[in-house]
C-alpha cells in the first residue's frame, strides 16, 4: 500500500535536512491538500510531499503544486 509523506525541511532548504515529518496518509487527495496546508502555513520554508522516496511535489518549484 502506498504511503504519502508530507516533510518540512529545517531553515536552509534541502541541504538543511528534514525538520519533521509531518503526515503520513494513504490517500492522494487527502495528502494533497495536507500538503497546501503546510505550503502556507510555513510559506518561507522548504515542503515536499513524498511517495516514499519519491519527490511528487515541492515548495520552492511551484510547477510541481498539486491541483
Amino acid at each position: 500500500m502506498t504511503e504519502y509523506t508530507v516533510e518540512l525541511f529545517r531553515e536552509g532548504g534541502e541541504g538543511a535536512g528534514v525538520e519533521a515529518e509531518l503526515f503520513r496518509e494513504e490517500r492522494l487527495g487527502v495528502a494533497r491538500k495536507l500538503y497546501r496546508a503546510t505550503c502556507a502555513k510555513y510559506p518561507r520554508r522548504l515542503v515536499m510531499l513524498c511517495d516514499r522516496a519519491r519527490m511528487l511535489a515541492r515548495s520552492d518549484r511551484p510547477d510541481t503544486m498539486p491541483t
